[in-house]
């Protein structure tokens, strides 16, 4: 499908915050402070995977924002998959968890612009980017609005089916009993252990019905459990399920941006 150029497309390159967090800007110019949404990638990803969705974010009147995860894109370790093939649980967790902290140092970033308006800021994650958001809404309550597509609602189900299903090349020891260093990482930011920290914030769920990777018995237990936090404002609150594997498709992707328009 071709993209309709709309406009033009203001590009920033940078650095953030102390741990110098590459980023990558993008936004058509206006005259008054514009909301914001930063935008996570998956698992071997990078920020530049993100420029289409932060180009339709852009036309969607939004300044978006793509960071690399750690050990990510700019931040690639040599190591990467020697750590993650010794011991896939506990260093995919150690990213996405470390990543959700460097996200107060983007907020920050957006903070100090006068382009943005900072009461209007969303954070939206595929995949791997989806478990960070998911982290992110509990520790950094500035974010308004998130949508977490393709990411487990249940992080403990999520170890269960990957190592039941031998998905990844790795060591399968540690994949099916992981080590209890590992178990209290999971615990400790598994969603359903945090539910009260999700409200205020406007939250939608998006999965595939057809997904190998995250069950989507996670993504609707995390949903069934949120309802009761949500009780007083049902509308800050989404599930939507696609009848699709690992993918997201454009489909999925003007709900996103229709969501992000509804509730920043």
């Amino acid at each position: 499908m071709t993209r309709e150029i709309k406009g033009t497309y203001t590009f920033e390159k940078t650095l953030i915050g102390n741990d110098k967090v590459p980023a990558l800007v993008f936004f058509h110019k206006s005259e008054k402070p514009q909301p914001a949404v930063i935008c996570l990638h998956g698992f071997t990803g990078n920020k530049e995977n993100m420029l289409q969705h932060c180009l339709r974010m852009a036309d969607a009147g939004f300044l978006a924002v793509a960071i690399d995860a750690r050990m990510h894109g700019e931040r690639l370790d040599p190591s990467f998959w020697n750590k993650m093939s010794e011991n896939f649980p506990r260093t995919f967790f150690l990213v996405v968890s470390e990543t959700a902290k460097d996200l107060t140092q983007v907020v920050d970033f957006l903070e100090e612009r006068p382009d943005v308006d900072l009461s209007r800021l969303g954070l939206m994650g595929i995949s791997m980017g989806a478990f960070i958001s998911l982290i992110a809404v509990q520790l950094e309550k500035r974010v308004k609005t998130v949508a977490s597509i393709l990411g487990a609602g249940d992080f403990q189900l999520f170890v269960e089916r990957i190592s039941s299903q031998k998905v990844l090349p790795f060591e399968q020891q540690l994949m099916n009993h992981p080590n209890e260093e590992t178990k209290k990482l999971v615990r400790k930011y598994n969603p359903l252990n945090n539910l009260k920290k999700f409200p205020p914030t406007s939250l939608l769920l998006m999965g595939g019905s057809q997904d190998p990777l995250i069950p989507r018995e996670g993504i609707t237990q995390l949903y069934g459990a949120l309802e009761q936090y949500y009780a007083l404002n049902p509308e800050k609150l989404k599930l939507r399920l696609f009848d699709v594997g690992h993918v997201y498709t454009e489909e999925m992707e003007a709900e996103v941006i229709q969501w992000f328009t509804e509730h920043l």
